[in-house]
């Protein structure tokens, strides 16, 4: 798509899910506890259907929860399975490729900037946690083994990120602060590209982590977040089958939106912190930047104003070490046993995370606990 035809799509929303949610805003005068219970729900991410919402919203989560016509249910196994295999990896890609990406588009950005979520507040980052492992907990309930058939803990979750986005839009678009400039806030240019940040920029992190995966496992994965499109209101045409069709459709939007912003630098500051706080002792302190910088390069390094080159002695060290490994172990020319083992503590530190003295809501099945010996 060139440019004019992906700004034309930075007007266009989701008209099923901002119908139900103004609706919902609007039939009665402001309720604080209408809107609490509201986004309480929303927030549950797979739980059921809570009592006390109106028919309509209930008949949305009914009429929605079908698979698409097209899905193919042997891709999205496979998908499912790679995510079994690399799971770890794919969840670290979040943090190093997917959301600084995300961030680097200017306008997009604001969105993520002014719900205030994803950015530390006084210097104190529970909120950015609390909102990345939610983010986290989205992907292991739509790429886990069954998150996409009847009952999947992934469909219901999907629906309620669209409800959610349609919320987001409904408040922001009222708020005085908004540039019409930016398009409408969370707009299709911005769904498809975020699609593509957690779909095909992951396949590409993990070549770039020395995995290599067969174009039948990449065409599965990608297939299978074609299929989370759906549920998450993305239009059929920007949800293109095939990895290398998704890849292009994602660097196109990406060279569209890509630009500095003040916003983008606050959110790339606050996910950098967040990952090294979540990291245990001293050993990986910078090891995050560095990783940043590795997988964006040069170019979204330097919008996200974290600097270039790398300057972090660790990281290459750590580098050059776990490429020896690498080699020496199985001939590998790269580093994918030191992303898997910073993905692992990562991961290993999400998982017993507290948050106000209580653990946090953060649910791994029990196969894939197996499967990444947590």
């Amino acid at each position: 798509m060139n440019s004019s035809e992906l700004r034309a799509l930075r007007k266009e929303t989701d008209p099923l899910a901002d119908e139900i949610v103004t609706k919902y805003f609007t039939e009665s005068a402001f309720d604080r506890q209408k809107t609490m219970l509201f986004f309480d729900a929303l927030s549950k991410n797979s739980d059921p259907i809570p009592p006390g919402l109106p028919d309509y919203l209930e008949k949305y989560f009914y009429e929605t929860e079908d698979l698409p016509s097209w899905a193919d249910k042997n891709k999205i196994a496979k998908g499912e399975q790679l995510f079994s295999t690399y799971g770890p990896q794919i969840l670290m890609m979040l943090c190093v490729k997917s959301l600084p990406m995300a961030y680097s588009c200017g306008d997009g950005a604001q969105v993520l900037y002014k719900t205030g979520r994803l950015i530390e507040q006084n210097g104190v980052i529970d909120g950015v946690n609390r909102r990345l492992m939610e983010t986290t907990q989205f992907v292991i309930s739509v790429a886990q083994e069954n998150g996409l058939a009847p009952q999947g803990k992934g469909i219901r979750t999907a629906q309620k990120v669209r409800l959610m986005h349609a919320s987001i839009r409904y408040f922001l678009g009222k708020g005085k602060d908004w540039d019409p400039a930016w398009g409408q806030p969370i707009n299709q240019e911005d769904m498809a590209g975020t699609l593509q940040s957690f779909s095909s920029l992951v396949l590409e992190g993990l070549a770039q982590s020395s995995l290599k995966l067969t174009q039948e496992e990449k065409d599965a994965y990608i297939h299978l977040w074609r299929v989370v499109g759906h549920f998450i209101g993305v239009k059929p045409e920007l949800c293109p089958e095939g990895y290398d069709a998704a890849h292009s459709l994602g660097e196109s939007i990406f060279n569209d939106q890509q630009k500095p912003s003040d916003a983008g630098k606050v959110l790339a500051k606050s996910l950098l912190d967040f990952m090294e706080y979540m990291l245990p002792g001293n050993l990986f302190d910078n090891l995050p930047l560095f990783f940043l910088q590795t997988y964006m390069g040069q170019k979204t390094s330097e919008v996200l104003g974290i600097g270039w080159p790398p300057k972090n002695p660790l990281g290459f060290f750590m580098e050059r070490i776990f490429q020896d490994v690498d080699a020496h172990v199985d001939g590998d020319e790269g580093f994918g046993k030191l992303v898997a083992y910073f993905a692992s503590k990562l991961l290993f530190s999400m998982d017993h995370f507290y948050y106000g003295g209580k653990k946090a809501r953060f649910w791994i099945p029990p196969s894939l606990r197996e499967n990444w010996r947590l």
